[in-house]
């Protein structure tokens, strides 16, 4: 009893200085009617990722060009995807008509899954200007707001990407540091795949270490973010605190991708994503994994 009546008091005194020191990230989430009266912005780029292409020439939001998920990662032979090079950043970022200065806006029909792909490679590329719609296509159209068929021509820029590495963890770089109490692990996946009851590599588990906080916790019924005091309470009462360096991880880093950016939201000053995640993990003999 004395044991669970210490981390509760220690989980309210985390919180206490979560809320005080690391406040949320501002701009980084926007709503419907912050887009709506910004739409005529010089230096706005909206992306919109909902999950059918054939969906977007049909109805989406006046001047947003279109990204497939998928174009914004690298399929791996072995499987999984990857976070694209520097080179193919550039290429990507600039056919979207994306400069150094464009405030991008990223939304879809996911809850903000997609979206937050997107936001991943930008965020590990060093580019601060970009948000995330809260509640996607949905609350756009709940809200009434205008939608167009009209599909938009973007200059190509020429984006120079600038590399944070300290963004995007390895295999070895987590496996290295797996003792280390500054380090805290959040698995985005199920509770039956980290469980291992739903294998979908070569072996089932988790990363040894990891807690588990499925990236549709982080969502109201509705598709929009959950309120900034009740996310943070959500991972501190799990011990991911701001204080360490949490990393995030999923199957492939998309779902994982969606909890990278909630931290980010909550200010955590230290948020990696392991970018190969499990289907890496789970397939190499020579990694621990825990059940």
């Amino acid at each position: 009893m004395k044991r669970g009546w210490r981390a509760v008091v220690l989980g309210s005194l985390w919180l206490a200085v979560a809320t005080i020191a690391f406040a949320a990230e501002p701009g980084l989430l926007v709503d419907t009617a912050w887009l709506g009266a910004h739409l005529g912005d010089a230096d706005l780029r909206i992306v919109d990722m909902v999950t059918e292409p054939e969906a977007y020439p049909k109805a989406h939001l006046p001047g947003a060009v279109y990204l497939d998920v998928n174009d914004a990662r690298i399929a791996v032979p072995s499987g999984g995807f990857r976070l694209p090079r520097e080179d193919e950043a550039a290429r990507l970022l600039g056919a979207l008509g994306i400069g150094s200065d464009t405030r991008v806006v990223i939304y879809d029909d996911t809850g903000g899954l997609h979206a937050s792909r997107l936001f991943f490679t930008l965020d590990v590329f060093g580019h601060t200007k970009v948000s995330l719609l809260d509640g996607g296509i949905q609350a756009w159209q709940r809200a009434k707001l205008p939608l167009t068929t009209e599909i938009p021509t973007s200059a190509r820029t020429n984006y120079r990407p600038k590399l944070r590495p300290e963004r995007v963890a390895s295999a070895a770089w987590v496996r290295d540091r797996l003792a280390d109490p500054t380090l805290a692990l959040v698995d985005a996946r199920t509770l039956a795949e980290y469980a291992g009851k739903d294998v979908r590599a070569k072996r089932g588990g988790h990363i040894p270490g990891a807690v588990n906080v499925e990236w549709r916790e982080n969502l109201r019924p509705d598709g929009t973010f959950k309120p900034v005091d009740e996310l943070r309470r959500m991972y501190v009462a799990k011990a991911v605190t701001p204080d360490k360096t949490v990393v995030t991880y999923c199957q492939t880093h998309h779902r994982a991708a969606h909890s990278y950016f909630v931290l980010r939201l909550l200010g955590y000053p230290r948020v990696v994503g392991y970018d190969r995640s499990w289907i890496e993990w789970g397939n190499r003999d020579d990694l621990p994994i825990a059940q």
